[in-house]
């Protein structure tokens, strides 16, 4: 069956085959409905060659083929149901998003549960009525629900990309493969922790100048729109050639009091704003957006350094939890949130299939400066790469 009877119920809607659609799908102890699932429509062959139509509830439309091949159905068509009300509710949580620190604390009582000896599911369940984070408390749920019916936590969690990103879902792949899930979810905490702390610093750093820009922008405003105006009349009086710099501040202050010109420049940047967003969400204009940051005169330094800084203890997370340097390299390259440097640490990944050491393709790139790459080579020689890269990360992070 698409669900497990012993612990949960279902409403039937009778067919005109022994299969009967899954309407909701609720827990039998509190009679809440858990989540409602996809409505599949098909259309089968029976053993006996005739065609049968139903509608069944499933989580996706695998489940739906398995099972129908199960009670020898030969599926020849099949389509979900599109609820309005559903798509809606999925466009407006794709814009919501977990931030870091609600993931992190969640981690860290996941990890802290789990060593504790209490199951997964228990876990889940409790943590998802006390998380404060909308997104990240709906996906707690959701992966409960999916766990109880038989998938595993790093699958359910794929189906949140929003809140769980690649590399969570390769730490957890990891600890249920090695079984020392508790360890490798301290270990995942540990490094949410540590770039909540980053990005804190990052933020503090920053308030002060981004204080005295406001500050400025608004002394400009005033100054233009209700100092500046009470002078340009006693300029137009005078019967004297001006200097070039005063009649271009009179030209814009006209222009900055006119509400048509203000209207119009408001359109122009938002449309600006909005084209330069969009190209920016394809893959090229990332790319070049990424490249730009890192020539930066002034941030672009520091946006290096905080790339290596997520490279260099992601790796370190990764390898200290058993995932292969290549996977780690894949898994990394999209969490060091520059594509650039991804595309880069993907050319290294070749490099290593080919039966290179993690140095030496590293050493042939500028963007790897020459102490990351020589720790590494020691970190290889000496069977420490995991600490030396740690060490390295700690190293960025105080340069930030």
């Amino acid at each position: 069956m698409l669900v497990d009877t012993r612990k949960t119920y279902c409403s039937v809607e009778k067919g005109e085959d022994q299969w009967a659609g899954l309407i909701e799908v609720g827990d039998p102890e509190s009679g809440r409905v858990v989540r409602a699932m996809p409505i599949f429509d098909y259309t089968a062959v029976d053993s006996r060659g005739r065609s049968v139509d139903g509608t069944v509830e499933a989580p996706d439309e695998q489940s739906v083929i398995r099972d129908l091949r199960n009670i020898r159905y030969t599926v020849t068509r099949i389509k979900e149901r599109r609820d309005p009300t559903r798509i809606f509710k999925d466009m407006t949580q794709r814009f919501e998003r977990a931030d870091l620190y609600s993931l992190a604390i969640f981690t860290r009582q996941f990890a802290v549960l789990f060593n504790s000896g209490i199951s997964t599911v228990r876990s889940l369940d409790g943590l998802s009525r006390q998380t404060m984070n909308g997104p990240l408390s709906r996906a707690v749920r959701e992966v409960h629900d999916d766990i109880r019916m038989g998938y595993t936590l790093a699958k359910s969690m794929s189906k949140h990309p929003s809140v769980f990103d690649h590399l969570y879902i390769a730490m957890v792949r990891a600890g249920e493969m090695s079984g020392a899930m508790g360890e490798i979810m301290e270990r995942l905490a540990t490094l949410l922790e540590r770039e909540v702390r980053l990005r804190a610093k990052i933020s503090s750093a920053t308030t002060y100048p981004m204080v005295v820009f406001g500050a400025c922008c608004l002394v400009t405003f005033i100054l233009v729109n209700y100092v500046f105006p009470t002078f340009v009349a006693l300029f137009e009086g005078i019967d004297v050639q001006l200097p070039a710099i005063t009649r271009s501040l009179i030209w814009v202050t006209k222009m900055a009091t006119n509400p048509v010109v203000v209207a119009v420049s408001i359109v122009v940047v938002i449309f600006t704003v909005y084209c330069i967003r969009q190209y920016i969400n394809t893959e090229k204009g990332r790319r070049v957006y990424d490249d730009m940051l890192l020539k930066a005169p002034l941030i672009g330094p520091v946006i290096h350094k905080v790339a290596l800084s997520r490279f260099c203890r992601t790796m370190s997370t990764l390898l200290s939890s058993g995932v292969p340097v290549i996977h780690s390299l894949e898994i990394v390259s999209k969490a060091v949130g520059n594509t650039v440097i991804g595309d880069v640490l993907l050319e290294v990944q070749m490099g290593l299939k080919e039966g290179m050491r993690l140095s030496e393709p590293l050493k042939d790139n500028a963007l790897f400066p020459p102490m990351l790459y020589q720790m590494v080579a020691v970190g290889e020689e000496t069977g420490n790469l995991p600490t030396l890269l740690e060490k390295l990360a700690d190293v960025y992070d105080v340069e930030v």
